[in-house]
């Protein structure tokens, strides 16, 4: 099994301008759909449909062969023995995007989007049965993830107390560890930026991923906020505003009402994160504002579990993250 492909740059195009041997192919795939929109890409016509009232895409070659449909499903409705081997297997990594796909051979499986916590990351896919069993994956591998990330958690303890199981092994005592802590260059940043006098709480300074410094501060209105720096430039990053609940954005409420529908839940924090004027992606541009959600569930047993979202600039689900972003992240 191959991973599908994605198709390159797509242009919307009319249906009158889609091959009729495309559209006869769509119609002996699927009895009952609505198509929403055509695209063309090099060599693929691609139909964003509705199919039995779930959203997804079907690929069909120029020639009218169908390849394989994609159905974006959330993480709450996969197998749980994927999710579990997901949360064991790759701490520090985010989940970017679930799929359900359909393959012409009449192959079913779940493809899951991965990418490691941090700025212009690569992705990684994954393929699992219908039951959650790994098929294939381009990611990482486990145990390499797992070492490097007790290792950046770790600092201390390095390679030499690591054994062949990559285990730490047990250690006589327990010495203090000094945290990891902001540079003088980024300090004096962020006090040019945020005088003292502007500040009724902070700034409380934690380190986030292996990159990043965040600086935890509430102004003087009592508004909480975090400015994120990064190690490598010492230049600030972007800013996150903690929303308070009667400002939580609307269309993101709504999402959780129809993602969580039938349970009880409740919003935890939502943090709207807007990058600096300074900043540059990889490609050169300014990336788009984008909001982090918690949301908590209550367990049988006792405690909560905890759901953690991103949403893009529009309030469009963007993925889910498995772990913290730091320690001041709710646990």
């Amino acid at each position: 099994m191959a991973l599908p492909l994605a198709a390159g740059a797509q242009t919307k195009v009319k249906e009158t301008a889609v091959p009729q041997s495309v559209l006869l192919a769509l119609e002996k795939t699927y009895e009952s759909y609505k198509v929403k929109t055509w695209y063309q890409a090099t060599g693929q016509y691609i139909a964003e449909l509705v199919v039995d009232g779930q959203h997804g895409r079907a690929f069909f070659t120029a020639t009218g062969d169908w390849q394989y449909s994609t159905f974006p499903v959330k993480v709450e409705e996969c197998p749980t023995l994927m999710n579990t081997y997901f949360v064991n297997n790759y701490p520090g990594y985010r989940i970017r995007a679930t799929e359900y796909v359909e393959e012409m051979n009449g192959d079913n499986y779940y493809r899951l989007t991965i990418q490691k916590k941090g700025l212009a990351a690569e992705e990684y896919e994954m393929i699992f049965d219908t039951r959650g069993k790994l098929l294939q994956t381009n990611a990482p591998d486990p145990d390499e993830v797992k070492r490097d990330y007790y290792t950046h958690n770790n600092p201390d303890e390095g390679g030499s107390t690591m054994n062949r199981d990559r285990r730490p092994r047990p250690v006589v005592d327990n010495p203090v560890v000094e945290k990891k802590g902001p540079t003088d260059a980024i300090v004096a940043n962020f006090t040019k930026r945020y005088p003292p006098t502007r500040l009724s709480k902070g700034p409380e300074w934690v380190a986030r991923d292996d990159d990043k410094m965040v600086a935890y501060y509430s102004n003087n209105q009592g508004a909480e906020f975090e400015a994120v720096y990064s190690l490598e430039t010492q230049a600030l990053v972007m800013t996150g505003k903690v929303l308070s609940e009667e400002r939580y954005t609307s269309a993101i409420l709504k999402y959780l009402k129809q993602a969580f529908r039938g349970e009880k839940y409740e919003v935890e924090k939502m943090v709207v994160y807007e990058y600096d004027a300074k900043y540059r992606g990889v490609d050169g541009k300014k990336p788009k504002p984008y909001t982090y959600v918690v949301v908590s569930q209550k367990q049988k047993g006792g405690g909560r579990t905890y759901t953690r979202m991103e949403f893009d600039n529009t309030a469009k689900f963007v993925g889910l993250l498995a772990q913290p972003l730091d320690e001041k992240d709710i646990q």
